[in-house]
């Protein structure tokens, strides 16, 4: 008779699944103590930190997504689901690898590949979209966004030269190019080989006013560049050098880099110059190799599921909130903004409020903004766009560098009820979503037959600069950013920006609204900050 194998699951079963959970949970966020009844979200988890968690599970072969930590964000609500239902399930397994570069392109097109390009795939929906919207504006700055810093500590060219080669080696959407025309459909080449594209002034003083004063000009006159799609890479670096430290811009466009992308650059690039200095090699964990076929495979998936596309119709099938329905078409010119800081007891609070009504900052964040813009628009029936992430579910996903953001339409009504109860439908919209969360913005626009919504929520926290703090030798400050999203009216929640606290930051087109009507808006999501933070308005 045969002795049936134990499972994964069954053995970790066995050395107690809910002290295993609480271990990997407390590492994720931060060290703090987790009990069996924490609510993962409520505790600060978001869905990059989620991501990890049920990658470190998967590595040790237990098959869970994060669907499951969705449904069941307690300690001990995931271990008795997985106890009970995942023995059953089988493993995830990545897919396999593909047979020879250009494998998710057709016959025809794969004999097109020029031989030093490493990999050739499809586009992205998003991806073509972002190309589509900056072609057709004319507009140089669009979705090409620069991060700048300052660094103390020696520059040395040949070193940082070094460096920035061994970071495109590492992340191939920095050795990446878009051909639109060549193949039967548009396509991003990673090329095997790029040139570091760095440029480097040099300054005889320490004023830090002219290092910052040199690099925001660079910055200027970059923006105002058009981009050439068919030529990698996409990106930018220029450093300006003084005496005892050294200004850093980095200018990429987001057809192939996110926001927490960027962060991974950053932190990569100096760990990578740090080693440099000290003589030393750095080895930083490598990403995931096929993750972008992965993200590729997903996206197709979704598009062909009517089920999906219909969840998507029935989020966006409501009225425009700010615009008539032939008022705004392509790229708004969103050039003004508003901002306000989130003052550090009113942002205590405001967590405290989201451990006790079970949800995360996010959905608590994301339900006052849905009631400023109630009172604001006097609706009672309100869509705003979402930007959620997209990464693929697999170990190191949260190392990788690319385009894996998605903006969706979500669906408020019955706004009346107590913001707690409004953030727990927020969170249940975000359970909801999941599944779908990589469908194409155009495949929700292209049914509606315009855009499903003109506001935008942009709930930030990167996290990632945290790794900044591990990197001997080197101390960054002086933090700014500058971008131009394409929707006429873009709100970011920024939690713990980089030198500046938590923000925040509402972009709009001041040719579509005027600035004392953005004011107005302003003013009643700070209020309803105020109110979830358990403080009289």
């Amino acid at each position: 008779m045969n002795e049936r194998n134990t499972s994964p699951m069954e053995q970790t079963g066995a050395r107690d699944l809910t002290t295993l959970l609480s271990a990997i949970w407390s590492r994720r966020l931060g060290g703090q103590e987790v009990t069996p009844d924490d609510d993962f979200y409520a505790l600060g988890g978001d869905s990059l930190i989620a991501l990890r968690v049920v990658t470190d599970l998967q590595e040790q072969g237990i098959p869970m997504t994060l669907k499951d930590l969705l449904f069941h964000p307690t300690v001990a609500e995931l271990a008795e689901f997985l106890a009970a239902s995942v023995p059953a399930r089988p493993t995830a397994a990545a897919p396999g690898p593909a047979e020879g570069r250009g494998a998710l392109l057709d016959a025809g097109d794969r004999v097109l590949v020029p031989a030093d390009v490493a990999e050739a795939l499809p586009a992205s929906a998003l991806q073509v979209g972002i190309i589509y919207l900056c072609e057709t504006s004319g507009d140089p700055e669009l979705y090409h966004s620069v991060i700048g810093w300052e660094t103390v500590a020696d520059f040395d060219e040949s070193l940082f030269r070094e460096a920035l080669t061994e970071l495109c080696d590492r992340h191939a959407a920095l050795r990446t190019s878009f051909d639109l025309g060549t193949y039967s459909e548009s396509v991003q080449l990673q090329w095997a080989r790029v040139t570091p594209p760095l440029t480097v002034e040099h300054l005889g003083d320490d004023n830090p006013g002219k290092g910052h004063e040199s690099i925001r000009r660079w910055s200027r006159e970059g923006l105002s560049l058009p981009i050439d799609w068919s030529r990698p890479p996409l990106f930018r670096c220029h450093v300006v050098a003084q005496p005892s430290s050294f200004h850093v811009a980095i200018a990429s466009h987001h057809a192939i880099i996110d926001g927490w992308s960027y962060g991974r650059v950053i932190v990569d690039l100096l760990d990578l110059y740090a080693a440099k200095l000290r003589g030393e090699s750095a080895t930083p964990p490598e990403p995931p190799a096929a993750g972008e076929r992965d993200f590729i495979l997903a996206e197709r998936e979704l598009v062909a599921s009517a089920e999906a596309a219909e969840f998507w119709h029935r989020q966006a099938d409501s009225e425009p909130l700010l615009f008539a329905r032939n008022q705004f078409h392509g790229a708004a010119d969103a050039v003004a903004s508003v901002d306000f800081t989130v003052d550090g007891t009113v942002f205590d609070r405001l967590r405290a409020t989201a451990r006790t009504a079970g949800t995360s900052l996010k959905s608590l964040a994301l339900a006052a903004h849905t009631r400023a813009l109630s009172a604001w628009t006097g609706r009672g029936d309100i869509v705003t766009g979402v930007v959620v992430n997209t990464r693929p579910e697999r170990p190191g996903a949260d190392r990788m560098v690319g385009l894996y953001l998605n903006t969706v339409p979500l669906r408020f009504d019955a706004l009346g009820v107590e913001l707690p109860e409004l953030a727990r439908r927020a969170h249940a919209w975000e359970r909801e979503s999941a599944p779908y969360r990589a469908f194409p913005l155009a495949q929700i626009e292209s049914r509606l037959g315009r855009p499903p919504f003109d506001v935008v929520f942009n709930y930030m926290n990167f996290h990632v600069y945290e790794d900044l703090e591990t990197v001997p030798g080197l101390q960054t400050r002086s933090w700014w950013v500058r971008g131009k999203p394409s929707f006429p009216f873009r709100v970011d929640f920024e939690v713990d920006a980089a030198g500046a606290g938590s923000r925040i930051s509402v972009a709009y087109d001041p040719a579509l609204l005027d600035e004392a009507r953005v004011q107005e808006y302003a003013r009643h999501f700070e209020a309803a900050l105020t109110a979830a933070a358990g403080e009289p308005a």
